[in-house]
């Protein structure tokens, strides 16, 4: 963890929202992040769930976020509520000269995501989205062979029910180092057995998307997903996808995760029938965790005939999916004491929005190209923005009144 620069003082953290997500991921990372963060407060409506979460922590307990602004024993806030939440919690923060990140997806419009980065920008704070996806430990290992050319350029990223959208979106930014040019998309509803997946949700139909998103230098990614929690028999997340470079690609699927070379020999091989010929991948490696006995991820690498790739875990926590978690705090945190620019900014969490509001609009209109970025306010976007409107009774920009909103969740 040397490589990780630890500021003069921790920076002083208010944890807004304390519901499960906040209580048996985040809380169990805090203590582990002292070098960077200090809890001060935590504020959540729901009392029982913020009393909860305050004894883990040993912090004061507010269960109204006006008290808590007036109060201010924080520099900055982390945001672990609902989605609809996000733009009036990070806008009224701002507005009070809070830092704030907030979890995915970012918020629910473009309008709110413009919103929450111009009232950061006038009030001099730091805004940003908790995006963990493209730091788990494949697509770190992917962005490490990008570097290394090992298999050339990597031009096309096949994805199938690995996730798609805003997180998926966030991975292939994160991978291109670049924002999209463009998206095509098709959405296909089939009916099926109707079937509970939880008490509260009842399914009886299934949607496909099939995304395609053109970057600069020549880079398609192809993202698809119909169920990727493996209702009806079908292929479960991380499902299945290929970084496809010039001479090679990298696998990942649940049950393999591999580097496939074609060397220079077999490239030129005619041989005397199909089976025989060049172009096979005739080099193939294992692309491997190395873990401590503690259960600790140390690194993911693969050993070719040639050299080692690797990925180094900066962190090295006891479960792997609190790993991700710590990294974009700590990103957090060094950008607003200075120390180091974010690695997903502003400008990313709200282009990774457009990227999802773009591919529905394609979709509404059969598959249109959609160039980005969006300038106006399209049609998925103002769906969107009046749903918001009839489910919660109030204007989604309206900030107070949806920080007066009830938004229950366990």
């Amino acid at each position: 963890m040397s490589h990780i620069p630890i500021p003069k003082e921790p920076l002083k953290l208010g944890l807004i929202g304390a519901g499960n997500r906040s209580r048996n991921h985040y809380c169990k990372v805090f203590e582990f992040l002292a070098p960077w963060i200090e809890v001060v407060a935590v504020c959540d409506p729901v009392k029982d769930n913020c009393d909860t979460a305050a004894n883990m922590l040993n912090v004061k307990a507010y269960y109204d976020i006006h008290q808590l602004v007036k109060d201010k024993p924080m520099e900055a806030a982390l945001v672990v509520t609902p989605i609809p939440s996000h733009h009036s919690i990070s806008v009224y923060l701002s507005s009070h000269g809070i830092h704030n990140m907030s979890e995915t997806t970012w918020c629910s419009t473009i309008g709110q995501a413009q919103e929450m980065i111009q009232t950061a920008c006038k009030n001099n704070v730091i805004v940003r989205v908790a995006e963990n996806f493209f730091r788990v430990s494949i697509d770190r290992f992917a962005q490490k062979l990008r570097d290394s050319e090992y298999i050339g350029r990597i031009h096309r990223i096949f994805s199938y029910n690995d996730h798609t959208g805003y997180h998926n979106n966030s991975r292939w930014i994160a991978f291109a180092r670049s924002h999209p040019l463009w998206v095509q998309s098709i959405e296909h509803t089939m009916p099926t057995v109707s079937f509970y997946s939880t008490p509260q949700r009842l399914h009886e139909s299934e949607n496909l998307r099939a995304r395609y998103f053109g970057f600069p230098d020549n880079l398609l990614v192809a993202d698809s997903a119909s169920n990727i929690k493996g209702f009806l028999g079908r292929q479960s997340r991380p499902g299945h996808t290929e970084w496809q470079g010039e001479c090679g690609t990298l696998v990942h699927r649940p049950e393999l995760t591999e580097l496939r070379y074609c060397s220079q020999a077999r490239r030129h091989q005619k041989g005397d029938s199909l089976s025989k010929g060049g172009g096979k991948a005739d080099q193939v490696y294992p692309v491997e965790k190395e873990m401590a006995e503690d259960g600790q991820w140390i690194r993911t690498y693969c050993q070719t005939e040639d050299s080692v790739i690797e990925y180094i875990n900066p962190h090295q926590l006891n479960s792997e999916k609190q790993n991700p978690i710590a990294d974009h705090i700590t990103d957090f945190a060094l950008a607003v004491r200075g120390l180091r620019p974010s690695e997903f900014d502003e400008e990313d969490a709200i282009m990774s929005l457009m990227m999802e509001v773009g591919a529905k609009e394609s979709a509404i209109n059969e598959g249109k190209r959609i160039t980005f970025p969006l300038k106006d306010e399209t049609e998925a976007d103002a769906r969107t923005r009046n749903s918001l409107k009839r489910e919660y009774g109030v204007d989604p920009m309206d900030v107070e009144a949806m920080l007066a909103t009830s938004y229950p969740k366990p």
